[in-house]
């Protein structure tokens, strides 16, 4: 069923560490027909951990976390926006396969999604060296759309809201914007043939270390590497627990939140992944 893209709701999420699939935090705004017509906030208990890095990029603690719903007490309440809506979301990828990643976690159903995310719509429309990035608060900048609280969940909701309509309004619309949002599924692994000698983490190890080909680490992420590394979290969500993927998915996440590596993680993000 295709969504009713007169209701707009853009979400933003943030999370408390970089190797579970939890989310601290969400914004939600709701648009009709053009007009915002309702703003929700929640802050969420993931239950687990928070790591020092996260909450240097949105100061959310443990103890604010403290009385708050977790997820499942939540969602009957938040629901009933991912449906016939249009969901907008910067870097959309990350956000959804946190928002679903949560939802498995639990064993809630992920709903039908349709979405549009307005890192990919900018792409579409301008090349990055126009603005120099195409993060959040370069585009906020650029477009003179206030952004006065950056990594508030509410506050960046908001923005990516009005940097969508600012990209539809100056440039019009782009039938590839909205698309229906698919969660990477981690493949079965075959039955190991009589010649198979790379075991599964090996195989996965390897096909990160080719998507990294070419990824400075050291420096701030162009928006397709860091969309095809969330992609690549979501896709291995259920192996973040898991050693050496636990160390891995903490300097990931790191780099797709635009906080580049020290030259010595890097390196030790090298190591861990065999390359």
């Amino acid at each position: 069923m295709e969504a009713n893209k007169n209701r707009i709701v853009a979400i933003d999420v943030e999370t408390p560490n970089g190797r579970d699939a939890a989310i601290c935090q969400i914004g939600i705004v709701v648009a009709e027909f053009g007009d915002v017509v309702k703003t929700e906030s929640y802050l969420v208990d993931p239950e687990t951990s928070f790591d020092p890095i996260n909450i240097s990029i949105h100061g959310i603690t443990p103890a604010d976390v403290r009385n708050a719903p977790n997820f499942p007490t939540l969602w009957p309440r938040i629901a009933g926006y991912f449906t016939d809506s249009v969901i907008v979301a910067h870097n959309a990828p990350f956000d959804l396969g946190m928002l679903a990643g949560t939802l498995a976690r639990y064993g809630i159903p992920v709903p039908p999604i349709e979405y549009c995310c307005t890192v990919q719509m900018a792409r579409r429309r301008f090349s990055r060296e126009t603005y120099g990035s195409y993060r959040l608060d370069t585009l906020c900048a650029a477009f003179d759309i206030p952004l006065p609280h950056h990594h508030d969940a509410l506050c960046d909701a908001m923005a990516c809201y009005r940097l969508y309509r600012e990209l539809l309004a100056d440039f019009g619309e782009d039938p590839r914007d909205v698309r229906p949002y698919r969660r990477a599924v981690k493949p079965m692994q075959k039955p190991a043939g009589k010649f198979s000698t790379e075991s599964e983490t090996d195989m996965t190890l390897r096909k990160l270390r080719e998507l990294l080909e070419g990824v400075h680490p050291t420096t701030f992420l162009n928006p397709g590497d860091s969309m095809a590394i969330a992609h690549w979290m979501d896709r291995h969500a259920d192996l973040c627990s898991d050693p050496p993927f636990d160390e891995i998915f903490r300097y990931l996440y790191r780099m797709i939140s635009d906080k580049p590596l020290s030259c010595a993680e890097e390196a030790d993000l090298l190591r861990l992944i065999g390359k």
